[in-house]
């Protein structure tokens, strides 16, 4: 048993056949691949990686498990169960490309804007992509150290990272690692608050795994907590407003995604082979900067050319840009990232037919707006910035023009 100092949860427990499996190649990789793209950028301290997020999310994954397997008496829950899930937590992100999201958005900017025949599959391509390193890559550590007293630990964990669950055992977990309030919400919001030098993200962690259950294969929280979940939906709001859709973050992830998409035209993929997939990361595609436009690169390493539009894009505003978006891309492509446009969206939360969050209320269960007007009131987050290299500000006029004649349409 090793123990492992995290400025966020503290002393993390990690046993030998964990051990077996972050000293993989490829999962040491994640040292290398920064969480928060280049938000460092805007918020020096964010300079942390998917390892660390990562181990935390195993951290919580067995912990959310534990309280709700004790709140819900649960047979099929022993130490073995809880291991599993905790390596599904340990492994939801072992798929992360160089700079995390960013990356995705320039296989969509690749595709959808430059028109080249690459795979994408949203921000969902990581989980693809994790799906192959687990099953080509990691699947002999996996079958050695979990397949003991569990039978398929390989299928289970692919299965959790699919959220194509085929049995109750499956289904939560994949609910812990991946829901409305998960270890993966609850350690993103806790570790990048920490390192962007903010409280945005803070929330009572420790309350909230008290409170879980497990009813009629949904993950409530008891309803004395509510108040704690609508800090967690509030805290993720305000990360995504202040941090996460940052302009200036949004702005230099824009320009990044544009210089990756520059080098897939000269040949970079997501690597099939072990070895150089164990080498993907963001100082790959940094030094090979060298090879795309001096602009691009100079803004990338220095922080220097580009220029952001101080006006956002937001409301029937937004509604106009997009009605225009093909003559909006067709410009991005002329000018290979010199001219901006990003579109920022999110929804805090929503519910639909099986996907909500639940509150356990005196031996009923009722979907959280239900209860808190809190919840009921979260809107969607819609926004888009434009930049341009100083280069080509007269290329952008037209943007900015279009931006102007939003001031008859109204917020």
């Amino acid at each position: 048993m090793k123990l492992i100092r995290d400025p966020v949860h503290g002393y993390i427990e990690v046993s030998d056949k964990f051990l077996q499996v972050i000293s993989t190649p490829v999962f040491q990789r994640l040292r290398y691949v920064k969480q928060t793209g280049l938000a460092y950028m805007v918020y020096p301290g964010m300079n942390h990686t998917r390892f660390e997020h990562s181990l935390g999310v195993m951290y919580l994954a067995r912990e959310f498990v534990k309280f709700i397997a004790d709140n819900s008496k649960l047979d099929f829950v022993d130490e073995d169960y809880v291991e599993l899930v905790a390596l599904a937590g340990l492994l939801h992100d072992v798929g992360h490309m160089p700079f995390s999201h960013t990356f995705e958005n320039a296989l969509i900017l690749a595709k959808h804007v430059y028109g080249m025949d690459v795979e994408e599959y949203g921000k969902k391509t990581h989980v693809r992509v994790g799906e192959k390193v687990v099953k080509d890559f990691l699947s002999h550590v996996i079958d050695k150290e979990f397949s003991k007293n569990m039978s398929d630990p390989v299928g289970f964990v692919i299965r959790v990272l699919e959220e194509r669950p085929r049995t109750e055992e499956e289904k939560l977990a994949n609910l812990v690692v991946s829901n409305f309030v998960d270890a993966d919400r609850g350690d993103y919001l806790l570790r990048d608050s920490y390192y962007a030098g903010v409280t945005y993200g803070y929330f009572d962690v420790e309350r909230l795994k008290r409170f879980l259950v497990y009813v009629d294969g949904k993950v409530a929280v008891i309803s004395k907590a509510v108040p704690i979940v609508e800090q967690f939906l509030l805290a993720r709001m305000y990360m995504f407003e202040n941090v996460y859709f940052h302009s200036v973050v949004g702005l230099y992830n824009a320009i990044v995604s544009h210089a990756i998409v520059n080098l897939m035209e000269k040949g970079l993929r997501i690597p099939e082979d072990e070895k150089e997939f164990s080498v993907f990361m963001d100082d790959m595609v940094l030094s090979r900067l060298g090879d795309v436009d001096e602009r691009l690169r100079n803004a990338v390493l220095f922080r220097k050319g580009f220029k952001r539009v101080k006006k956002d894009v937001t409301g029937k505003c937004l509604d106009l840009f997009s009605s225009r978006r093909e003559e909006i891309y067709e410009k991005m492509r002329e000018y290979k990232g010199l001219l901006i446009y990003h579109e920022f969206n999110d929804v805090p939360y929503y519910e639909e037919k099986d996907e909500a969050l639940y509150v356990y209320d005196g031996g009923e269960v009722k979907k959280l707006t239900a209860i808190s007007l809190i919840a009921k009131s979260l809107k969607e987050i819609r926004k888009a910035v434009i930049g341009y290299h100083e280069t080509v500000e007269d290329k952008a006029r037209e943007l900015v023009q279009l931006l102007e004649e939003c001031k008859t349409l109204g917020p």
